[in-house]
């Protein structure tokens, strides 16, 4: 009789001590990958630029299709065609014809709604690097546009597309680069820093949504692109204290700007509530093959942080299970 009123306890404890391992390891498996600092890390290893699914929109620092990369979906609005030209890269971005004036718009966002990157305390910081190759540039001549332009900010979640399409309009925070692209550095301010200035607006289309901050990071009549080489942008964004948020964004490569390099250094000291602390989307919209370049390559597409990540529901339900289990194993235990 001894043996036989024990055994079910015995099996019983046997039971939760083994769904409270699983659950444990799963949940610690989780969370430690979504703390890892880099959230984005891409080169279209698997051909594709639609993964995750739709509505997902990131991978958010877990290689969940396990193929290699942590991936972001990418979507095309206006001109052209935005797709890898096979397993391993690039992604390719072309206008319809190098002698397009339309717009193109290529737009990544690299966490899902719910998780952006917030720099919350003093020294949190996100970092962009992205890897492209210009071909086909407007080398004709000097042209006086800034149609080259990429944005950092936060997208409201009414902007969201999950096909390809322009992001809409709407309450956009944050910080963009208006560029120069020509035979030599046209503008007057060829590599410009620019704060968001307005409640609701497109992303990038209208100049007027945006205001210039710092001082230019290139100058009028220097070298310019050049047709098949390499570039690297990186964007560091800081936060110095309470206020204050610290921008180093760079293209390097080539002979760009004369030294091979185009920069701003500059701290916004009133970011304000255009500006923000909050980091979602990652957008390019070069305006014209005719002012810019027939084609775009982009070998790696990449974002680092060292805020804390927001746990994904998948890793707060594994907490759950792991804290059920225990709760059950002490009660049966007594």
């Amino acid at each position: 009789m001894l043996h036989e009123s024990r055994l079910p306890l015995f099996s019983s404890r046997v039971f939760f001590i083994l769904f409270l391992v699983t659950a444990l390891v799963a949940m610690l498996g989780r969370t430690s990958s979504v703390s890892a600092a880099t959230i984005v890390n891409d080169t279209w290893l698997d051909g594709t630029d639609t993964d995750p699914a739709a509505g997902t929109y990131s991978e958010y620092g877990v290689d969940a299709d396990s193929d290699g990369n942590l991936e972001s979906a990418w979507f095309r609005g206006s001109d052209g065609t935005l797709d890898p030209v096979g397993a391993g890269g690039p992604e390719r971005g072309k206008f319809s014809a190098p002698t397009s004036t339309t717009s193109a718009s290529w737009t990544t966002f690299f966490t899902q709604e719910g998780t952006p990157i917030t720099l919350a305390n003093a020294g949190d910081f996100i970092k962009v690097t992205w890897v492209f190759t210009p071909t086909n540039i407007n080398n004709g001549g000097s042209n006086t546009s800034q149609n080259f332009r990429f944005a950092l900010v936060d997208s409201p979640s009414a902007s969201r597309v999950s096909t390809d399409a322009v992001p809409s309009s709407g309450a956009f925070t944050g910080y963009a680069m208006f560029a120069n692209m020509s035979g030599t550095l046209g503008n007057s301010s060829p590599f410009r820093l620019e704060r968001r200035n307005i409640g609701s607006g497109d992303l990038l289309s209208t100049s007027g949504n945006w205001t210039g901050i710092g001082t230019t990071g290139a100058t009028s009549g220097n070298h310019r692109y050049d047709s098949g080489t390499q570039y690297t942008m990186t964007w560091t964004v800081t936060r110095n204290g309470a206020s204050g948020l610290d921008h180093d964004v760079s293209i390097t490569g080539g002979t760009l700007d004369g030294d091979g390099t185009a920069q701003v250094v500059f701290t916004d000291t009133a970011p304000g509530s255009f500006g923000g602390f909050t980091f979602d989307t990652f957008g390019i919209r070069p305006s014209g093959a005719t002012t810019t370049a027939e084609t775009f390559d982009t070998s790696l597409f990449r974002v680092e942080t060292n805020t804390p990540l927001v746990p994904e529901p998948a890793a707060i339900s594994l907490l759950g299970l792991g804290s059920l289990a225990i709760a059950m194993l002490r009660r049966r235990s007594r």
